[in-house]
């Protein structure tokens, strides 16, 4: 289901059956009165009345419970003719409403609405176009959970039954629409837009919205870089320059460019890329990678260490871990898990 950005306010306008609710009172009310008033010489009561009056209006028509003279049948008459336009009135405002609830979707928007707004540690992505749909197919395929904003949906969007793919229809440059997609609650955003303008406008709204968010920017423009990085992107990608060096892998090293198209896999194991942040609660702490032995324990291999913004590619036996290292790990996702409970890691972010 694609949320557009303004029905968090708006509203189905139904219709309201305060007429005929009006007119079936007053029937309903003229009706008892009128046979308590025509039984009045008999023994006769206002449960009758009512009975009459009800039997009339629903059109059961049992008969008459007392004799009725001309008078008596011409208001029978009225009565009725009153009482079914009444009800037929209201129950064609009632099917009208249903009809725009139905169209409007009001209770499904609303259900999808309240997901959003308790989405937590979640990807947004902005754009779908030729690099948003990429980027979206390679989220959903590793099961992430995230959110796709984009101005208008021209094309299909992927599986939006599934639980863990939202789409919003609205400007990202708008802090309300950021807002609405969780940016406060996101882990990364993923800013995938043609327009530099926009891509720039957009990093600096997340950043001012949520400072602590991880964001990929990309830039078809090498003069983009420092800007966006300026503007407080923390990776900006240019699919271009990128798919320079996958042609020139692809012709160079065959075999590593094959392991990298098929995502990490080596035969039936997927291989998963993982960074984890040492802390102070973690075992790791002070203690060397030959103490961890983390190869035997957990079956992940550490490829690098960073270490105030400075990676240590393969490191040796006697490296010492502290508070606030930056691990990047690769391993098929059982080893992963396995690791993180180990040693009481939480993950930071998925490259696979």
């Amino acid at each position: 289901m694609i949320i557009k950005s303004a029905d968090e306010k708006k509203k189905p306008v139904l219709k309201k059956p305060i007429v005929p609710g009006i007119l079936l009172a007053i029937t309903i009310i003229t009706g008892i009165i009128g046979y308590y008033l025509l039984w009045y010489n008999i023994d006769s009561g206002l449960v009758d009345a009512i009975y009459m009056t009800f039997t009339t209006i629903s059109t059961i028509g049992f008969g008459e419970i007392h004799p009725l003279n001309s008078y008596g049948r011409i208001f029978t008459m009225i009565i009725g003719i009153g009482g079914i336009g009444s009800l037929f009135y209201i129950l064609t405002e009632t099917m009208e409403n249903l009809v725009i609830l139905q169209l409007f979707n009001y209770r499904g928007k609303q259900k999808m609405i309240k997901k959003l707004n308790n989405l937590t540690n979640h990807i947004i992505l902005i754009g779908h176009g030729r690099v948003g749909k990429l980027t979206a197919r390679e989220l959903f395929n590793n099961n992430e959970q995230f959110v796709i904003i984009e101005r208008s949906f021209k094309d299909a969007l992927i599986d939006l039954d599934n639980p863990n793919v939202y789409a919003i229809e609205g400007n990202a440059a708008d802090d309300s629409v950021l807002i609405q997609a969780g940016i406060k609650n996101a882990r990364c955003m993923i800013v995938a837009t043609g327009n530099s303008s926009t891509t720039v406008f957009v990093v600096l709204s997340a950043k001012v919205l949520n400072p602590d968010i991880f964001i990929v920017a990309r830039a078809d423009d090498d003069s983009l870089f420092e800007k966006l990085k300026h503007a407080g992107a923390d990776e900006v990608i240019s699919p271009y320059t990128t798919g320079g060096q996958r042609l020139a892998l692809a012709a160079t090293h065959s075999e590593i460019h094959d392991f990298m198209e098929s995502g990490f896999k080596a035969g039936k194991k997927r291989f998963n890329m993982q960074k984890f942040t040492v802390s102070m609660e973690s075992n790791m702490h002070e203690k060397t990678l030959k103490e961890l032995d983390i190869r035997h324990n957990s079956g992940v291999t550490i490829i690098a260490v960073v270490r105030d913004d400075k990676p240590y590619f393969n490191p040796n036996a006697d490296y010492q871990l502290l508070n606030g290292d930056e691990l990047i790990t690769i391993g098929t996702t059982k080893h992963i898990t396995t690791f993180e409970e180990f040693y009481k890691l939480p993950k930071t972010d998925d490259f696979s």
